[in-house]
């Protein structure tokens, strides 16, 4: 391995001992190990020939074995469409059933439902608390506008209250009071 004295600034003027002395503190990286890894040229010679051989290998198959293989093919797209069909079908399922749970919305309910399929319970129980959260908001509303209003706040009871009229009769007296004496000292100035 070549060691560069590039990077040592003033190498070709110092003196042997000194140059020694940089060599010694100088931080070398260590070799990197490509014994393990192939090189490109024979990685795409290999390729080629492994490409060649499965022409050649398909251009021998007898009839029996190429019907045997396209069965092979049918059977394996039956069986995605199988899946694909049973993912969906379930999905919609659950959405459903969670979608008549308290505080799932649609889009909440197949996110979670397809989240089940898939096996990812983290994403279920985060969509779980966030279900929770929009129903007792729900509730908490619901609870407001269930509240009695008091007395005297507009709550829409046909009930007279005898203070609340008394107090009008007596307001009103007193306004009436008010008025004739205006009316009186308007007399005199």
């Amino acid at each position: 391995m070549k060691i560069s004295t590039d990077s040592i600034q003033g190498f070709a003027e110092m003196s042997d001992a000194d140059k020694v002395t940089a060599l010694l503190g100088l931080d070398v990286p260590d070799p990197v190990d490509l014994s393990g890894y192939v090189k490109k040229e024979v990685f795409d010679a290999k390729a080629t020939e492994a490409a060649n051989l499965s022409k050649q290998l398909k251009s021998k198959m007898t009839d029996d074995e190429a019907a045997k293989a396209q069965a092979d093919a049918d059977r394996k797209a039956l069986e995605d469409k199988y899946t694909e069909l049973l993912r969906k079908s379930t999905i919609a399922e659950h959405a459903a059933r969670y979608i008549a749970m308290p505080g799932y919305d649609e889009k909440l309910a197949r996110e979670t439902a397809e989240a089940l399929f898939d096996g990812d319970m983290e994403r279920v129980f985060a969509n779980q608390q966030k279900a929770n959260a929009a129903y007792e908001k729900k509730l908490r509303a619901d609870l407001v506008k269930q509240d009695p209003k008091p007395d005297g706040a507009g709550g829409g009871t046909d009930e007279k209250d005898e203070a609340v009229e008394f107090a009008k009769r007596l307001g009103k007296q007193r306004a009436d009071a008010l008025k004739n004496a205006n009316e009186g000292l308007k007399h005199y100035f």
